[in-house]
């Protein structure tokens, strides 16, 4: 599966005619502004165009697979991100699907790029990542990133969370009964969704990027990127290490 995943790295061509989505968002500032006040400090995205609207930036990776890095990358490049918001995201996301609504319709769709899809209560598990299809449906022009690492790490990493409570809360949510259930349930929904991903994309070149947060190196983010938005592989950076 890893051998598979990696070598659909696609390179993207150069940028687009009309210049750079986020060339007048771009601010070497931007690389010396603390991570918690990256939010307020990148510019609102222009959605004045159709390419503005329909080229976004969609992390697939599950939590605990670098997506704050991937995320603060995207920022440091004047890239309007927004990531998980207490679960707000993958709730407005959901509820949009099941409403026949495009997916970012709402206060979401003023944002670029999007992580951590991902919701977790006591009754219900939100996995945000599933709705790749709705995503390239709606936005065909955007950028995938399957941001991914050692399985066995990314269950050690879940596991740990919160001192267990998160594994706790999953199992709770599922009805499971207890560890090794949550475990066997987090392995098969990761080889499910990596593989379903891989093969839907898999005749959209230039599409998705596999990007193992641990061993690939971050100019692969770059290129892939290069044709609609300008990015600085400096500006990636593990601050939170790679369990976040």
């Amino acid at each position: 599966m890893a051998e598979q995943l990696m070598s659909i790295l696609v390179h993207s061509p150069t940028i687009e005619v009309g210049g750079a989505l986020n060339a007048n968002a771009v601010s070497s500032e931007l690389s010396e502004i603390p991570p918690d006040k990256l939010s307020r400090a990148v510019p609102a995205a222009d959605m004045s165009t159709l390419r503005a609207r329909t080229t976004r930036i969609f992390q697939l990776g599950f939590n605990k697979c670098g997506t704050s890095n991937i995320y603060r990358f995207l920022q440091r490049s004047g890239i309007s991100a927004t990531r998980f918001n207490r679960g707000m995201l993958a709730t407005r996301i959901k509820a949009n699907i099941e409403a026949g609504l495009k997916p970012l319709a709402g206060e979401f769709t003023r944002f670029t790029a999007f992580a951590d899809i991902h919701y977790l209560t006591r009754n219900s598990v939100i996995e945000g990542n599933r709705y790749f299809r709705e995503f390239y449906q709606y936005y065909p022009s955007s950028y995938f990133i399957l941001n991914t690492r050692n399985k066995e790490e990314w269950i050690r990493a879940r596991l740990a969370h919160g001192d267990g409570a998160y594994a706790r809360r999953y199992s709770r949510a599922l009805r499971l009964r207890n560890e090794n259930e949550v475990i066997q349930q987090w392995s098969e929904d990761w080889d499910r969704h990596h593989r379903s991903v891989v093969d839907y994309f898999a005749d959209k070149p230039g599409r998705l990027l596999v990007f193992d947060i641990n061993k690939s190196n971050p100019q692969e983010l770059v290129n892939f990127l290069a044709a609609d938005f300008i990015t600085n592989s400096a500006n990636f950076l593990h601050e939170t290490d790679t369990i976040d």
